[in-house]
């Protein structure tokens, strides 16, 4: 037995490098790795928005939106309500778009200009591939229920959630790769997550969205949070690739 396995070891030599070293030794080294890495996560959320946005047009998650919306609608209460307009508001327009204003003219000022157009990108891109969704799908909103917020606009997928998740996500991202501490990087990760699910489960209490809206708008926000820090990325990579060859400025 030991024979044939020195047998087929001799038969069959191992590749050059490893796994570890793919960033390296691929054609382009690192771009290539993030950008399939990012191709097979992009495919996979995909197919699973498509079998989401299938079920939903063929009323197979009636039950299951109807029952969370009927759940959180038993928690509504002075403070709770509170408490979840604030996440709302956290993932609305008039907030996200002044905060990605502040931030990327902060990056701007440091150098950073990459980061900068990535947050344009991500929150930018966000909305507009939102709304071009929800003018494909026309899903009228939930109306169980009698809430403080009376929106007339397609409700598949929830604006708030994809813009939350690209928006936040991209500013965690860039967190993380500022930040020296290790404990900092996880703590801006698990913060920025949390947040983003609080703002997605504001939406389904205050009966504006139906569950399979908001875990659309996290499918397709996250599809679009990872093609925005691939191009960040590749950007960063080929920039530095080609910095020593640009004459600096007087």
């Amino acid at each position: 037995m030991e024979d044939q396995i020195n047998v087929l070891e001799a038969r069959v030599p191992p590749q050059p490098g490893n796994a570890a070293q793919a960033p390296q030794l691929l054609p382009m080294g690192r771009i290539t790795a993030y950008a399939l890495v990012a191709i097979a996560f992009c495919g996979l959320a995909t197919i699973g928005f498509g079998w989401l946005a299938k079920g939903v047009f063929s009323d197979r998650f009636v039950a299951f939106d109807d029952g969370l919306l009927t759940l959180f609608h038993g928690y509504w209460g002075p403070i709770p309500n509170q408490i979840m307009l604030l996440f709302t508001m956290l993932g609305d327009p008039a907030v996200l778009i002044p905060l990605l204003l502040f931030v990327g003219i902060t990056l701007l000022a440091r150098g950073r200009w990459i980061d900068a157009a990535g947050l344009l990108l991500a929150g930018g891109g966000a909305g507009l591939l939102n709304q071009l969704l929800k003018d494909i799908f026309q899903r009228v909103r939930p109306s169980l229920f009698d809430g403080p917020f009376h929106l007339t606009s397609y409700s598949f997928p929830s604006g708030h959630s994809m813009g939350s998740i690209a928006c936040y996500g991209m500013l965690a991202y860039i967190a993380i790769q500022l930040l020296a501490h290790r404990v900092a990087r996880v703590a801006v990760a698990i913060a920025a997550a949390l947040l983003i699910l609080c703002i997605g489960i504001s939406r389904i209490y205050f009966n504006v969205h139906y569950p399979t809206d908001v875990l659309g708008g996290f499918i397709a926000g996250a599809i679009w949070l990872v093609f925005s820090i691939v191009v960040v990325q590749t950007a960063e990579l080929y920039a530095q690739a080609r910095a020593h060859s640009v004459a600096p400025s007087a």
